[in-house]
């Protein structure tokens, strides 16, 4: 199926306020889907993932405000997500080494920007640039013009849901994926 111009059935922007992750958003897609790979990435200890929902997974967040806690967990065939339930955290090109490809995103809806320019990408141990930019035009051509916040996020979750097969939806809010907890100073900061 070509999913170079597809559309979500729902808006993003919707779901994402719907489930309470419209504030701050940030999450990762990843071209696997091994979940205990991917925490080992992004510097969890892999054998620790607590299988929960999504809102099982902002409660022990809100009662675990130390460290970092990212829900992992299978998004479409061949990719994964992390969605971190705290804000932010930041993202290595480290954790795309050995092949991987991670397309990162983040939003502060509270202040109305993204962040890190809104949707990157890296590979292979290296950042690669902007999507849209190199390798993904084919997805993004239809997506250029915008002209709120709102249509923005839309414009890149529609992107990221191109670009792996699967948009947002309510099964994918409704899925039990892991927790992990990312230890603070796990990634130093700049």
């Amino acid at each position: 199926m070509d999913t170079t111009r597809a559309l979500p059935t729902e808006s993003q922007w919707d779901l994402l306020d719907e489930y309470a992750l419209n504030a701050r958003f940030d999450a990762a897609w990843i071209d696997t889907e091994d979940v205990e790979e991917i925490a080992g990435r992004f510097r969890a200890d892999p054998s620790s993932g607590i299988p929960c929902d999504l809102s099982t997974a902002f409660q022990l967040a809100y009662e675990n405000q130390q460290d970092s806690l990212v829900w992992i967990g299978t998004h479409s065939p061949g990719w994964s997500v992390a969605i971190t339930m705290d804000g932010s955290f930041t993202l290595r090109e480290g954790a795309s080494s050995q092949g991987r490809l991670i397309i990162s995103y983040w939003h502060m809806a509270e202040l109305g920007e993204t962040g890190d320019e809104g949707m990157t990408y890296y590979h292979d141990g290296e950042f690669m640039g902007i999507i849209g930019v190199q390798g993904f035009q084919e997805y993004a051509r239809d997506l250029d013009s915008y002209t709120s916040f709102q249509e923005e996020v839309e414009n890149y979750l529609i992107l990221a849901g191109r670009i792996t097969g699967r948009f947002l939806d309510r099964d994918w809010f409704a899925a039990q994926r892991a927790l992990y907890r990312i230890p603070k100073g796990a990634w130093p900061r700049w």
